[in-house]
């Protein structure tokens, strides 16, 4: 009995040491399993990753291919923009005179010296990138004034010159703006501020140097690297305080270099006068004659006033200054709203009839005669203020005529360039 007790209790032993053993093998065999299956999760893993990395990088190709296709795209349709007024700034005699041919070659001579320019300003700027040209003018003042002056026979030989521009090259435009005074100006400003906001556009070069009224328009981006001026004549005073934020140039084998004038004949004397009117009024027949020339019917509610130096106790002639130190214009009264138009369209100069005297000399691009009547001169000073002092608040020019403040109530002009919300009240007059 003891023997089989003995024999049963190793069997037992055995018995547990198989069960163990078994259990071991089960054990291993289940890790075995956690192990393939876990290798073969990051043999899925790595697949997909393999596979998404294919993707990016076909993705990135794609990219950099479409990328590609769309610089080319860009560098087939940027362009280098040339804007023109071609009242003020007036081609060499001997392209208009002439004719066809001469227009071409002027036109020819424009597109290389501004690729010259562009070279200099932007050496890394694409080679083959196009030029477009748009000439600004009133053809008809424009035929009038180079036939007055016997720099062409005959109208017809600008109108033959610009013929000749606009068939040198499709992106070469003469435009006719109309006969308005300002019909030029307001064509120019206007595609200047479209083609500043063209993704396309690489570069303005504008050429109109000898009119004051573009310091408006160019005011607010000075130190545009995107901009440069040519002078033909030399730059108005106002826009020869605004060059130095510039990059300057001059193209003198297409553009004259001195303002256009024209010669006028009482009796057997030919004058030769400038388009401009001079610095300030002469009491000679010659003036007594082009004042009546200047006067049209839309003129006639103009009043006559006698000369004077200043509006006495005018608000030009003081800077004054709110808590803020911000400069506040004074109140004005402008007469009638009909009477505010027909100033705007003589253009008057501000600085002779507001301030007395024009500093501007044979610069000056607006006109000095008839004098105006004290109302009158206070509406020209309430238009004056509608355009913005690129100095704004800060600005302490006794003489200045611009506005420093917006001069609309509640305004919702969209970009409107004017300070807005002003202190009005004034502590400080300088």
């Amino acid at each position: 009995m003891l023997e089989q007790d003995g024999l049963r209790k190793r069997y037992e032993a055995v018995k547990i040491a198989e069960d163990n053993k078994d259990k071991i093998t089960e054990e291993l065999f289940i890790h075995v399993q956690s192990l393939q299956e876990a290798l073969q999760q990051e043999k899925n893993e790595s697949e997909d990753q393999k596979r998404l990395v294919r993707f990016y990088r076909e993705d990135v190709k794609r990219c950099k291919s479409e990328l590609e296709e769309k610089d080319r795209m860009e560098a087939r349709l940027s362009f280098v923009l040339v804007l023109v007024d071609g009242d003020h700034m007036n081609f060499m005699d001997e392209l208009v005179r002439d004719g066809q041919k001469g227009g071409r070659s002027a036109a020819k001579a424009l597109i290389e010296a501004a690729r010259e320019h562009v070279r200099e300003v932007k050496p890394d700027s694409n080679p083959n990138v196009q030029f477009k040209i748009r000439v600004y003018a009133n053809v008809a003042g424009l035929a009038k004034t180079y036939s007055d002056t016997g720099i062409v026979s005959s109208a017809d030989t600008l109108r033959s010159f610009i013929q000749g521009f606009n068939m040198h090259n499709t992106l070469c435009d003469f435009v006719d703006a109309g006969n308005g005074k300002e019909c030029s100006d307001v064509k120019v400003a206007a595609h200047f501020e479209h083609y500043l906001h063209d993704v396309h556009c690489q570069h303005i070069i504008f050429c109109g140097s000898a009119d004051n009224g573009y310091a408006r328009v160019l005011g607010p981006h000075g130190g545009s690297n995107y901009i440069s001026l040519v002078e033909g004549p030399p730059f108005a005073r106002e826009l020869r305080d605004l060059a130095t934020e510039f990059k300057t140039t001059s193209f003198p084998s297409v553009f004259r270099l001195k303002k256009l004038s024209r010669r006028v004949s009482f009796g057997s004397k030919t004058i030769a006068q400038a388009i401009t009117p001079p610095r300030t009024p002469t009491s000679n027949y010659a003036s007594v004659a082009r004042t009546a020339t200047l006067v049209s019917e839309d003129s006639s509610t103009l009043t006559s006033a006698p000369i004077k130096k200043s509006i006495p106790n005018s608000p030009m002639l003081v800077v004054q200054r709110n808590v803020n130190g911000e400069r506040v214009d004074g109140p004005l009264h402008y007469s009638t709203r009909a009477k505010l138009d027909v100033l705007k369209q003589h253009k008057f100069c501000n600085q002779f009839h507001i301030l007395g005297s024009c500093s501007y000399g044979e610069d000056c691009n607006h006109r000095h005669e008839p004098r105006l009547a004290d109302q009158e001169v206070i509406d020209l000073m309430w238009i004056a203020r509608l355009s913005p002092c690129s100095k704004g608040l800060r600005c302490d020019d006794k003489r200045c005529v611009s506005g420093h403040r917006c001069p609309r109530e509640n305004c919702t002009v969209k970009g409107c360039k004017f300070p807005h919300e002003v202190d009005i009240r004034i502590v400080a007059s300088l």
